[in-house]
């Protein structure tokens, strides 16, 4: 079950309970036309889950880095 459609404050992706296992799959849920891995490229790229939210998000707390570099 997602966080309650928790929206990420650091990547704006919203938590549609998407994981591993099906994060190429594109739901067309709260997150659109985005898939969990296309999110996670463009952070990588946008430091955002899509281009478009950009100046939406914040920097990281070190509590809130992801120990894995794929991410």
């Amino acid at each position: 079950m997602p966080e309650a459609l928790e929206l990420c404050q650091v990547c704006w992706w919203q938590d549609d309970g998407q994981d591993d296992r099906d994060a190429d799959e594109v739901r067309r849920t709260v997150n659109g036309s985005l898939s969990l891995s296309e999110g996670r490229r463009n952070y990588k790229h946008y430091q955002a889950a899509d281009p478009r939210f950009v100046a939406h998000v914040r920097t990281p707390r070190e509590e809130e880095i992801w120990p894995h570099s794929d991410v």
